[in-house]
């Protein structure tokens, strides 16, 4: 998000915090301020449907969902620098979407604390400590966590980072599977401090990252990512990416893991094509021990899904929280056109079903979506998924439908 400068009394705080550490006016510690951030409107409609021999049961969700966040960053001198991000989130619901009464909107929700943290930047290696997104390799990028980070960019072309946290966000609306609401409660017999090595390269045509994660006395996620992208014309691409993840268990209840995944590709003139296979597995077929290849959500692992590998199921289908053999193969489709965008994808493949508790069912999933950009910060997007695992006579089904207006500043 592009940072602009603002000159408001409003940040007295941060103003104030650089102020004194520069023993400069705060006049002119507000005018080292910069803002960025966005607020987004989402709208979110579920159906789901259980089937059985002799009964099925259907239910439904939907709410609107309003987000605002707000990053402020202030220099303190020439090398240090605070940052402090405020973001507020609230639900209504939709449908009658209350067993009692009817549906309500909030209006007393407040801003909390997402982000508050020091930064230190010398040459090209910045370190930063406190509260701040943990921003690795097995998270979608949205999940705060408090300890220190340094990256480095000396090599050109290649970014290094070393992290640890002795806390990590375990709830709120960021968190995307059940994984570290379990670390904090069902499995609380260990640390789980968080120990983060990464390594991110891009050299024309080349691409590729290395990352290792310890949960203490959890387990230490061990992945890797490398792709290759030609263009051929300006019209024309081709690209291929491979990814692989292991999980190397190190506690009683936490099962051994491993996933991979490969991706072709190609843009031909506005249009986009990708299609390609992945095989994740836990060694738990057999018992009640959780497996993972991921912290939070899907993290930067390939997933062609909206709702299949993900929220389906009370968003129990996650890579975080993975059980037996599950083996898919996918094709997507897209098309840009000016400012708008359109696409259709289709994945099917056998895995574990949290739906109906089943070993090996056939999913699948089909979905659509189209997006407008009608300028740089103000963006919508709109998209359909229905999914459906099956099996011995009993299937589940959800679809989803989601409208999104987001505007960033």
């Amino acid at each position: 998000m592009k940072l602009t400068k603002v000159s408001l009394a409003a940040l007295v705080a941060l103003g104030a915090f650089s102020s004194v550490a520069s023993a400069t006016p705060l006049e002119e510690a507000i005018k080292n301020v910069d803002i960025s951030g966005y607020a987004r409107y989402r709208y979110t409609n579920d159906h789901f449907k259980t089937s059985y021999p002799k009964s099925i049961v259907k239910d439904s969700d939907a709410g609107h969902v309003f987000r605002m966040q707000t990053a402020f960053k202030a220099a303190i001198d020439d090398n240090f620098f605070g940052v402090l991000n405020l973001r507020y989130q609230a639900k209504d619901n939709s449908g009658d979407g209350v067993t009692a009464g009817t549906d309500k909107t909030n209006t007393t929700g407040s801003f909390g604390v997402y982000e508050m943290y020091l930064g230190y930047k010398i040459g090209n290696t910045t370190v930063t400590a406190g509260k701040q997104l943990i921003k690795t390799f097995y998270d979608d990028g949205d999940i705060a966590g408090t300890g220190l980070k340094v990256v480095n960019t000396d090599v050109p072309g290649l970014t290094l980072t070393a992290a640890a946290y002795d806390a990590l966000q375990s709830d709120g609306y960021e968190v995307d599977g059940p994984l570290l609401s379990t670390m904090a409660s069902g499995l609380s017999d260990a640390p789980g401090n968080l120990y983060y090595l990464g390594a991110a390269g891009s050299y024309d045509p080349v691409s590729f990252k290395a990352a290792i994660a310890n949960i203490q006395e959890f387990a230490t996620l061990y992945g890797a990512d490398a792709g290759v992208s030609f263009n051929v014309t300006d019209d024309i691409n081709l690209n291929l990416k491979g990814q692989f993840v292991h999980n190397d268990s190190d506690h009683k209840d936490v099962a051994d893991a491993n996933f991979w995944a490969i991706q072709a590709g190609t843009k031909l003139f506005g249009a986009k094509l990708n299609a390609g296979y992945l095989d994740f597995d836990a060694k738990n077929k057999d018992n009640n021990k959780i497996s993972f290849v991921t912290i939070d959500a899907n993290g930067e692992l390939i997933n062609p899904t909206k709702i299949l590998n993900g929220v389906m199921s009370g968003s129990k289908q996650y890579y975080n929280n993975i059980k037996g053999n599950n083996d898919y193969w996918f094709v997507n489709a897209g098309y840009d056109i000016d400012k708008f965008g359109f696409g259709a994808g289709y994945t099917q493949g056998k895995g574990y079903s949290w739906g109906l508790g089943k070993e090996r069912a056939k999913r699948s999933e089909w979905s659509l979506d189209a997006s407008y950009k009608y300028s740089k910060k103000l963006t919508f997007l709109s998209w359909y998924a229905a999914a459906k695992d099956k099996k011995d006579g009993a299937s589940f089904k959800q679809d989803r439908i989601r409208f999104e207006a987001k505007y960033s500043f």
